[in-house]
């Protein structure tokens, strides 16, 4: 019971944060609920016995993906962007699509009440793919780890030359 109630926490959480991410005007509100909606994605991964997928949402989405548009919002430096005026017919649109996407699905998933198994799938669990990772496959995951870790410089790099040479 106790794993349903977080479930649904997390899947409000998710919801209500990605509205917030469409709805914010300032584009680093919008990534900061942009970062919330990937991390309760992750507890609803967490929730349904999928840690890797949880993990892997956590890293990829949340380390990678969030970081990345914060690079690009410091560089691109959004505050000189003149904000535009929307028509009504695109305002209807950005908020019926969704809407109608939310209505289908909770169609779906009242005519359809199938229950996920108990447990895990058997096969590769986390500890598994864990040691794996950090015995056979350690030399490659270490170089792409400085492969990521190279281009955060570089992209570091490159916004500090720009505002360097934009104050002259």
């Amino acid at each position: 019971m106790i794993e349903l109630v977080i479930f649904w926490f997390f899947g409000a959480l998710a919801a209500l944060s990605a509205v917030l991410v469409i709805t914010q005007k300032n584009a680093m509100r919008s990534v900061l609920y942009l970062a919330f909606t990937v991390l309760s994605v992750a507890g609803v991964f967490f929730t349904l016995q999928a840690d890797y997928l949880g993990a892997v949402q956590i890293l990829v989405y949340g380390g990678g993906i969030v970081v990345l548009y914060i690079f690009v919002i410091i560089i691109v430096n959004l505050k000189e962007v003149a904000p535009e005026r929307r028509k009504l017919l695109p305002k209807i649109f950005v908020f019926a699509v969704p809407g109608l996407l939310f209505i289908e699905i909770l169609d779906i998933l009242l005519r359809n009440r199938v229950r996920p198994p108990a447990g895990p799938e058997p096969g590769l669990d986390f500890e598994t793919l864990a040691r794996m990772l950090l015995t056979t496959y350690f030399v490659p995951f270490e170089i792409a780890s400085i492969l990521l870790l190279a281009v955060l410089v570089g992209a570091i790099v490159i916004a500090r030359k720009r505002l360097l040479h934009d104050s002259r």
